[in-house]
């Protein structure tokens, strides 16, 4: 009798996944999820839109997933657009240093920054700290976020952020760059005609400028006793300019950060005693900040000249 023998079992290896040959791929990849248009991300890459563009379709075609999604104005990564970016990045930062090796130059600055402030440090205080660096550097580019909102820096909303209290996420470089206070305020043409306020209850002329939908009751500025009746914002505007620019015309009086209102003429702070807000202003940064030297130079620059800004005067 013959004995039959069972074929050997064959070991069946699982199907390759898609092979990212092509480095110009993801290159184009991460300058859209940079920029934002194909547009901006052909410019930064010297290239066409088409060609970025294609990059693109063939990305996305071999991992047969969607990378980004189309917004008014700007392409919004998927959340598999952005578990790529964060992936790649690591690939990206390897090539450039790869180049630095074989052409023997130093790291360069170079690409795009996104700092996120507020709308009074944005307009106020910072861009004469920021545009010298883009002088100083031909391959750098700033993006200015300008909001009253804390953007997401996990999210990669922005960069580097400044901001009037201490983060809270993981993942979150942080440095205090001192302090500075919130205050009522008033131009001088508005006290000459109606006399200083004495009182939270007395305000002369009984304009202040405050929120609109948003809601900050002046409130939390008073130290010690609260007034007799909740304070009333007669001109209202959700805009931080809107309200300054009604106290600059000498119309109302209005909040203003202490450090930003010693930069704008005929400005006098009232009521110091009793209406006062400390604030921390802290310089913030995704984690991608030690291995960026772009982001490491403004955050270096920017931070120094911060810290002089806020540094306490005589």
């Amino acid at each position: 009798m013959v004995k039959r023998t069972e074929p050997a079992a064959v070991a069946v290896e699982a199907a390759p996944g898609p092979r990212l040959d092509d480095w110009n791929l993801l290159r184009s990849f991460i300058a859209v999820h940079e920029t934002g248009t194909l547009t901006e991300a052909a410019r930064r890459l010297g290239t066409t839109q088409p060609s970025v563009g294609r990059h693109l379709r063939e990305l996305e075609a071999l991992l047969a997933e969607t990378l980004f999604v189309r917004k008014p104005g700007r392409l919004e990564p998927t959340e598999r657009g952005q578990a790529l970016f964060e992936a790649a990045l690591g690939m990206r930062h390897a090539v450039r240093d790869a180049e630095r090796l074989f052409t023997g130059s130093a790291e360069q600055v170079a690409g795009t920054v996104r700092v996120a402030v507020s709308e009074a440090y944005g307009y106020h205080v910072v861009p004469g700290m920021l545009l010298p660096l883009l002088h100083e550097q031909p391959e750098l580019e700033i993006e200015l976020a300008v909001s009253n909102r804390i953007d997401n820096l996990l999210r990669r909303d922005a960069d580097i952020a400044v901001r009037f209290l201490r983060p809270q996420q993981d993942g979150v470089i942080a440095r205090k760059l001192g302090e500075t206070e919130l205050g009522l305020f008033a131009h001088e043409d508005y006290l000459a005609r109606f006399g200083e306020p004495t009182s939270v209850d007395h305000v002369p002329g009984g304009v202040l400028a405050g929120f609109d939908r948003e809601r900050w009751p002046l409130e939390t500025l008073v130290k010690g006793p609260m007034p007799s009746a909740p304070l009333r914002f007669r001109y209202r505007s959700d805009s931080v300019l809107a309200r300054q620019a009604a106290v600059e015309a000498g119309g109302a009086l209005g909040v203003y950060l202490a450090d930003v209102a010693a930069g704008r003429p005929r400005l006098r702070r009232v009521l110091a005693d009793r209406l006062a807000l400390r604030q921390e202003v802290w310089l913030c940064a995704h984690d991608e900040l030690r291995r960026s030297s772009r982001m490491r130079f403004v955050w270096d620059r920017l931070g120094a000249a911060l810290e002089e800004h806020l540094r306490p005067q005589g």
